[in-house]
């Protein structure tokens, strides 16, 4: 997949493109671009993905912004769908304030073909729509419809919704994958390697952090699986930290890792962040939550390796 950026450069002709934004890249989106690719094959046409660097609301309210895919992670899983092009439009306060007709213009500019999901918004305030684009006269427009699952729209803002409940096991119904996050490993207090449960602290950037909790979880570190136990918290009882912090314990694993990148997917939230009264009741308590962790993670179709 080739990745050029859309300034000042134009989409190269006969190319059907599927627009937006591709946060998650969860099932809404695999059906854009699965229209987008039989359109394409049914008119031998080359195939591509416009999408965006950053979300617009942390270029309009200047505000850190956790995506469910950050850039690399999205481009990544792009990438997987056999895409031809991938269009990279930088969004700034200069786009932002751009009119419908400008965008189009600016952006769209010799593209035979776009598809998108019938909710798309462009330009000044979202003043730019799926009518803005069909009323092109050079430009076809295929308008994707509503996709729901439980009664929701299956959209980034639900799957947002449910991350940040913690509810993450019902997350891979509407995402098409568990939730992961990922990051450098990074030094931590060691706490845990002190009462026999070492974890790998990780660095997650502009992630967005599921709910403060114990999750049963698999963690990736190369191209290997290896069932775990994560952390989302404080560790009230051990380090008492005032930042958030991501860990995991991963089974059977000893290895120094400081530095490399591992991947966390959230299967399944067991219980809240406590504070115990000692280390002693502390230990009682991660001894259970393995044995739940291993009994949910046996249940699960994992890739482990």
């Amino acid at each position: 997949m080739e990745i050029i950026p859309l300034n000042g450069n134009v989409i190269k002709p006969n190319t059907v493109a599927a627009i937006g934004f591709f946060d998650g890249v969860h099932l809404a989106h695999e059906t854009l671009i699965k229209t987008m690719k039989a359109y394409a094959e049914t008119h031998s046409m080359s195939t591509a993905v416009i999408t965006f660097d950053v979300h617009p609301k942390a270029v309009l309210f200047d505000l850190p912004y956790r995506y469910i895919t950050p850039l690399k992670k999205k481009l990544e899983l792009i990438e997987t769908h056999g895409i031809d092009t991938l269009y990279l439009i930088e969004f700034d306060e200069a786009k932002a304030s751009m009119k419908p007709d400008a965008f189009i213009e600016q952006y769209l500019n010799r593209l035979d073909v776009i598809v998108c999901g019938f909710d798309f918004r462009f330009g000044h305030r979202g003043s730019g729509s799926v009518s803005t684009l069909k009323n092109h006269p050079e430009i076809k427009t295929i308008v994707v419809d509503e996709l729901t699952h439980d009664g929701y729209k299956i959209g980034s803002t639900h799957i947002r919704d449910l991350i940040m409940a913690g509810r993450v096991g019902e997350v891979k119904e509407t995402l098409g994958r568990y939730h992961t996050v990922a990051g450098t490993v990074i030094e931590g207090a060691k706490k845990g390697r002190e009462i026999g449960y070492p974890t790998a602290n990780i660095d997650t950037g502009d992630y967005l952090i599921p709910k403060q909790g114990v999750y049963a979880s698999f963690t990736r570190r190369g191209k290997r699986w290896y069932p775990s136990m994560s952390t989302v918290g404080h560790n009230p009882t051990l380090n008492k930290r005032h930042d958030l912090s991501v860990e995991s314990h991963l089974f059977d694993f000893d290895e120094i890792i400081y530095g490399e990148t591992i991947e966390i997917a959230f299967v399944e939230r067991l219980r809240s962040e406590i504070a115990f009264d000692s280390a002693a009741a502390l230990i009682e308590q991660i001894k259970e939550d393995e044995r739940q962790t291993h009994g949910i993670l046996k249940s699960k179709d994992f890739p482990l390796h």
